[in-house]
Formats: structure tokens, C-alpha cells, sequence
């Protein structure tokens, strides 16, 4: 029941495979400030503050639990194909890679989303949303019983139940580049 492929969304202005805190704090902001259009546009305004602390959050827990990242900020996929993902993005682009491809050393989960997934664990006014799985981080091994346990969210499911209206997809974050180099090549010579 796990899907074949992870799912990587962008504004092809942009480019794939960027993170907006790979070039650190201040670059963030100007990259944050510049965004007038989209999806990406009605973050908060301490959304780098809290990317950032996330970000930390979410690489500490795959070390602890064996994970060897060799990146300090993450590419972010989505497991399985989210449509409503494009609706990010002015000009969306899509990759799309064997989940197979991956090391399971390098490749963390949450479900939902990593922000959600945190902010229904750290905040009380949120539990409504919150699941056991909330606030954590889960291995590739551990994927089977996670989907056994709470389903596979997708975006027809979060329009049936209120409780499960930010439950559109489970986020990959990969923490290594050798992969994400081989497809951009492959990218370039389109």
C-alpha cells in the first residue's frame, strides 16, 4: 500500500530542487519577501524562523533514530502524487522518483506535512487535527505500519472529515544530495 514514487512540486521559474533555508537566514527572508504570488505567498510573517527550528527538529529526530543525513536542510517530496500540491505554485513543475531510488539512511517521513505535523503536536488550540503520528519523524521501515495505522491521506479524504482536513498527503524529506543530482541532470538534458 505504500506508492511507488515520491513527488517533488516547484514553481519552474525557480527551479527544482530548492529549499528556501539551504542558503541560510538572511537569504531566506529576501527570498520569503520577494514571493507576491501563490500559495507560498500567505505564509506568516516568522515563517523562516519556524522553517528553520523545524528543520532542526526534524533532522535531530532522524538521527536519533538512525538516520544519516548528510545535509542540513532537507528536499521535500510528497509520497505519492498530491495534485493539490500544484496549487503552490504560478508555473508548477513535477519529478517524479522510484521511492526505491533512495537510501533508507537518507530519507525521513511525517504525516501530514512536517509544519502541520508539529504545529497539531506543539499546539493545544489544534488538537482537534492531532494524531499519534503528529510530531514525529518515521523511517522508511517504519512507513508500512504508519499507513496501516492512520491511512493513506489524500485530498479527498480531507474534504470528507473536518479532523482530517490538513491529512492531504505524507511528506519524504531527503537528506542527501547524490540523488537529487542525478535527476537534475537528467533535468538539464530535457
Amino acid at each position: 500500500m505504500i506508492p511507488e514514487y515520491l513527488y517533488h512540486y516547484y514553481e519552474t521559474s525557480n527551479g527544482s530542487f530548492q529549499n528556501i533555508t539551504q542558503n541560510g537566514y538572511e537569504k531566506a527572508v529576501k527570498i520569503q519577501g520577494k514571493i507576491s504570488e501563490g500559495w507560498n505567498s500567505k505564509r506568516p510573517s516568522n515563517y523562516i524562523e519556524l522553517r528553520f527550528a523545524l528543520e532542526k527538529r526534524l533532522r535531530d529526530q532522524f538521527i536519533s533514530k538512525g538516520g544519516k543525513p548528510t545535509r542540513d536542510d532537507p528536499f521535500y517530496f510528497t509520497l505519492g502524487e498530491c495534485k493539490w500540491a500544484k496549487s503552490w505554485y504560478i508555473n508548477p513543475g513535477v519529478v517524479k522518483i522510484p521511492l526505491s531510488d533512495f537510501s533508507s539512511e537518507h530519507i525521513s517521513f511525517t504525516y501530514p506535512d512536517s509544519m502541520v505535523s508539529f504545529q497539531f503536536n506543539d499546539e493545544p488550540k489544534l488538537a482537534t487535527y492531532r494524531k499519534g503520528c503528529n510530531g514525529q519523524v518515521f523511517l522508511l521501515s517504519e512507513l508500512s505500519d504508519l499507513i496501516s495505522e492512520y491511512g493513506l491521506p489524500s485530498e479527498e479524504k480531507s474534504h470528507a472529515e473536518e479532523r482530517l482536513k490538513y491529512d492531504k498527503y505524507i511528506e519524504a524529506q531527503v537528506w542527501d544530495d547524490s540523488i537529487i543530482e542525478a535527476y537534475k541532470a537528467k533535468l538539464n538534458e530535457v
